[in-house]
């Protein structure tokens, strides 16, 4: 059973509170409002992924990102997937920060 752990602000003062597993993470543009999905991705290291977001590369973003949720798996690119195609398949697009390709 998949548990999503609850929203964790993107600061470097809460980076210990995301583990060091494979998983998947959700970049969310507002901490309370769990609609606001940016990003679904795969993640090798939770902890590495949260920590590249806290430093996203210079440029033009459509949107910036809050806070991160993430549930711990063992198959993330395929969990990954599922979400973004459900998440597809329910509003016609992929997330703001997700490639459409």
């Amino acid at each position: 059973m998949r548990r999503w752990h609850k929203p964790i602000p993107l600061s470097k003062l809460h980076a210990g509170r995301v583990p060091d597993t494979p998983g998947v993470f959700v970049l969310l543009e507002d901490e309370g409002n769990l609609a606001s999905v940016l990003k679904i991705s795969p993640a090798r290291s939770l902890k590495r992924s949260f920590e590249r977001e806290l430093d996203p590369p210079a440029g033009y973003q459509p949107a910036y990102p809050s806070a991160l949720m993430f549930f711990e798996t063992f198959s993330e690119v395929a969990e990954a997937e599922r979400l973004l195609n459900e998440y597809k398949r329910r509003h016609g697009r992929n997330p703001a920060l997700n490639s459409p390709y």
